[in-house]
């Protein structure tokens, strides 16, 4: 019996440790859309089916994975961000499985530490959006459609585009792959029907439950909501330059023979077409980049190889000193990145204990409050006041896009207000100098107004703004 211990998971595991105690660390209440989330597994939990007893733009799975937390926990932010932090782990797992397999152990431990401490993956998985969530199940269905095991390979996939419906350019680039370069017309219909079949059992009761709304909200509503301001342009040189080690790594893998391999020509097309959304779509988000990461570090494994043997080979270094130099770039970009993202505060959101108190103490259990989607969500949570009209993600592109319009909202929030049940709306708002700078809702004119007439300023956190709809 062997009984050997493989040292190079050993390894993964002590970086897979400093990741989640970084993620640990950095586990604290944000102003950001995990809010809306978070809350809507509540919302899950309780009973409640999203798409038709709520809005929800994103495929299902995602609620349902915060729900269980909630059933078994109740609301607890650490778990539910450790969550996304152990989908990253896992997501890094399967990384160095493919390099390990189909490279060295040496490359598959730098391939995972570069993505695991990637400044964007980081960053990204640090505020849930259900991205993170999916790519385990994204990268695993890669790492079987290179063993061509297909329909296993497209089950996974569809149960990615599950939970985030983005994931499903992955297969589209992945089938077009097959037909057009493998010329595998069998393989081709295994990699379709598993993913068929994956998004059939996991999103077929929604279409049922929810009808149309289910269709309406998660996939019409993102063609109908208008385009951003987005310079989309810096957008992408900030992912690029905050993530240069793994683009650079990449990069060697595309510039050199290792080029001519499959898994190198496949990972490169996926990470491209994820690449790609920035300029072509109508909203381009930075979080989008985190589709790309997982494949680009695969690349990253194929460029280490490369680097490695250069050094041995042409730079004459003995394979013990090359192995040193990388190991040397590898934990210097890892220490910058660490550095970069312990040093993110601007989404922090200290008073939200602060404000959640006084709503509990300025309204009563049967009262509602409304406001800024990134936190009222989280007030919400804390306490125990429920969102008036059930809408958990007030996001302004919502009522832009006419799910439902703003006016006929304005008429319900008006209602509610009449019969005594909306009591706090919660705006953000920055002093710039120059004037003020409003987010979220807060940035439609006709919602102002409405708050202007209805409400008055009765409290002010930091940049957040409390207004009483009934105080006399």
């Amino acid at each position: 019996m062997n009984s050997k211990i493989d040292k190079s998971w050993i390894l993964f595991l002590a970086a897979a440790i400093i990741f989640l105690t970084i993620k640990t660390n950095a586990a604290g209440y944000a102003i950001s859309d995990e809010n809306t989330y978070y809350k809507m597994g509540q919302l899950v939990a309780d009973g409640q089916v999203p798409y038709k007893d709520f809005f929800f733009a994103h495929t299902p799975l995602q609620v349902y994975l915060y729900a269980a937390i909630f059933k078994a926990f109740g609301f607890n932010l650490l778990l539910l961000k450790m969550l996304s932090a152990v989908a990253t782990v896992i997501t890094a797992a399967i990384i160095f499985a493919i390099a390990k397999e189909k490279l060295n152990a040496q490359a598959a431990i730098a391939a995972a530490a570069i993505f695991l401490f990637s400044y964007g993956t980081l960053l990204f998985s640090n505020f849930p959006t259900g991205a993170e969530l999916s790519l385990p199940f994204a990268t695993a269905g890669f790492h079987f459609f290179l063993k061509k095991k297909f329909f296993l390979a497209g089950a996974l996939i569809g149960l990615a585009t599950a939970t985030y419906q983005l994931s499903a350019l992955a297969l589209a680039v992945l089938a077009t792959a097959t037909i057009f370069l493998a010329k595998d017309k069998k393989g081709l219909m295994q990699l379709t029907l598993g993913f068929l079949a994956a998004v059939a059992a996991t999103v077929s009761i929604f279409l049922v439950l929810a009808k149309g709304e289910f269709i309406s909200q998660t996939i019409l509503y993102h063609i109908q909501k208008p385009s951003e301001g987005t310079d989309k342009a810096a957008l992408l040189l900030r992912i690029l330059k905050t993530n240069a080690l793994l683009f650079i790594t990449a990069a060697i893998a595309i510039l050199t023979k290792q080029r001519a391999k499959t898994t190198v020509a496949f990972s490169a097309a996926i990470a491209a077409a994820y690449i790609a959304i920035f300029p072509l779509a109508k909203a381009s988000f930075n979080y989008y980049a985190i589709y790309a990461l997982p494949f680009l570090a695969v690349l990253s494994a194929h460029g280490i190889n490369s680097t490695t043997h250069f050094l041995s080979e042409k730079a004459r270094l003995t394979k013990a000193m090359s192995l040193l130099v990388v190991a040397a770039i590898v934990l210097t970009g890892s220490f910058f990145s660490i550095q970069q993202f312990a040093g993110y505060n601007a989404q922090d959101f200290p008073e939200a204990e602060e404000i959640a108190e006084f709503a509990k103490k300025n309204s009563t259990p049967e009262q509602t409050i409304f406001g800024d989607d990134s936190t009222v969500p989280l007030i919400s949570l804390l306490s125990g006041r429920e969102i008036a009209l059930n809408h958990a993600d007030s996001n302004v592109m919502r009522y832009r896009a006419g799910q439902p319009p703003l006016e006929s909202t304005l008429q319900q929030l008006e209602e509610k207000v009449r019969k005594g049940e909306l009591k706090l709306v919660i705006l953000r708002r920055i002093d710039a100098g120059r004037g003020t700078y409003d987010f979220g809702i807060g940035t439609e004119r006709k919602f102002l107004e409405f708050v202007d007439e209805k409400c008055k300023l009765t409290a002010t956190f930091g940049q957040h703004h409390v207004y009483d709809c009934l105080k006399t």
